[in-house]
């Protein structure tokens, strides 16, 4: 091959070169230039902002047959999801090829333009074409759109192996960056870059927010380490810091005392918690035994941790099938432990669906890929009595446990 600057070098291209990791993906960096084209100065904020259109782009992925056929079966195309509230329709691979083909890998891709105006269907079928040349697989998919909420939203099922039969892996930059770039970019090509109107709506719904806004980052600023703020100090975009201070006074993040606000210890941590798994918040405020501000997310460091289930939530019906399930411990904490699939009790060697009330203790195992799964197994009462006397258990949950006899705990006898 010539290079066509310098017709008389011969360039011969190597057939097992591989890109090294440190060299930028292409992907990334077309993403990060397409940034910077469609950014705008803003005056009222003083940055720059991206003027594309928005889209959330999640995905989730399973190995489990029983639970693909679930989704192709059930959950795509579900009644009360399409606009006359009939079942969505889907479309996508030939419906007797994708089942032919089915394996227990698959990858289910979440996408939920902020503008109500976006053909959701054009937009999900050129997500696809962009993404198979991308990666280069020849993908076996089906979609649905469904119109059910809010924000009008598409699902993509992703069979795990392609026409080639080879299995499908994304990479890390295709998953966090080229899925999401890739939407905003086709939400704008139907649209156009976002006006005034738009943003300014976008302002207003960042007031009352329940996740972390970009106004969050400047309380931040303003809380200089001291969990409190000083009203007369505030000046910069004063109405909306103060009216976004009202809303994180009324999720019991703050307080106001003496002219000003003072935050909760953990207002960042569960805030961005709340954002990720939209029933955090909730959930705090309806413990039965624990502080609302001893509740953190189990991640499967803090080891085993016995307890009672008090509430089992399905934290994101429209996005996905995470479940969450709330425990509150002997040891006077209370844990949210987010959950792939519904939750599973072991008892005796059986396997039951979890439910509130149970008396449990929840272990964690590794997985080949680092990932603590939690565990749960059912405890009886006579031996959580014993675990309270020999670790001198004093909370709420502890004391009630102690001293009640003959009460039911969900399916189990005390």
């Amino acid at each position: 091959m010539s290079h066509f600057l310098f017709e008389n070098k011969e360039y011969h291209i190597k057939a097992a070169f591989k890109r090294r990791k440190e060299i930028p993906d292409p992907a990334v960096e077309l993403s990060r230039l397409l940034k910077k084209v469609s950014k705008c100065y803003s005056v009222s904020s003083r940055h720059y902002r991206d003027l594309r259109q928005k889209c959330v782009s999640k995905m989730q992925y399973s190995n489990s047959l029983e639970a693909h056929k679930v989704q192709l079966e059930k959950y795509l195309g579900r009644e009360g999801t399409n606009l006359d509230g009939s079942a969505a329709e889907l479309f996508g691979t030939d419906i007797k090829e994708y089942q032919n083909n089915m394996v227990g890998r698959n990858f289910r891709i979440f996408l939920s333009p902020q503008s109500d105006k976006i053909d959701l269907k054009k937009m999900t079928e050129q997500f696809i074409v962009k993404l198979e040349r991308q990666t280069g697989y020849k993908i076996y998919w089906q979609g649905a759109c469904h119109y059910n909420t809010a924000h009008p939203h598409s699902h993509l099922l992703i069979n795990g192996v392609d026409k080639n039969g080879k299995e499908i892996k994304f990479p890390k930059d295709i998953i966090k960056t080229f899925m999401r770039e890739t939407a905003r970019d086709l939400c704008t090509t139907q649209l156009g870059i976002r006006t005034q109107k738009d943003i300014d709506v976008e302002r207003e719904l960042e007031l009352s927010a329940q996740r972390w806004t970009k106004l969050d980052d400047h309380i931040h600023i303003l809380c200089s380490g001291l969990h409190k703020i000083n009203t007369s100090k505030i000046s910069f975009e004063r109405e909306r810091v103060l009216t976004r201070l009202e809303t994180l006074r009324k999720l019991n993040l703050c307080t106001y005392e003496n002219g000003g606000y003072v935050m909760k210890d953990k207002w960042e941590e569960d805030l961005r918690a709340n954002g990720r798994y939209n029933t955090f918040l909730k959930a705090r405020e309806q413990l039965q035994y624990t502080d609302p501000m001893l509740m953190n997310i189990y991640s499967g460091k803090q080891g085993t941790v016995t307890g009672k289930v008090t509430k089992i939530y399905r934290t994101d019906d429209d996005a996905s099938d995470n479940h969450a399930v709330v425990l509150e411990g002997l040891d006077g904490k209370a844990y949210f432990i987010p959950l792939l699939n519904k939750p599973e009790l072991f008892d005796s060697g059986k396997k039951t669906l979890l439910k509130e009330g149970e008396l449990i203790m929840i272990k964690t195992q590794e997985t080949q890929r680092g990932r603590l799964t939690p565990f749960f197994f059912k405890r009886e009462i006579k031996s959580i009595q014993k675990e309270i006397v020999n670790n001198n258990y004093s909370g709420s949950l502890a004391k009630t446990l102690q001293t009640t006899k003959g009460l039911f705990f969900g399916n189990q006898v005390s």
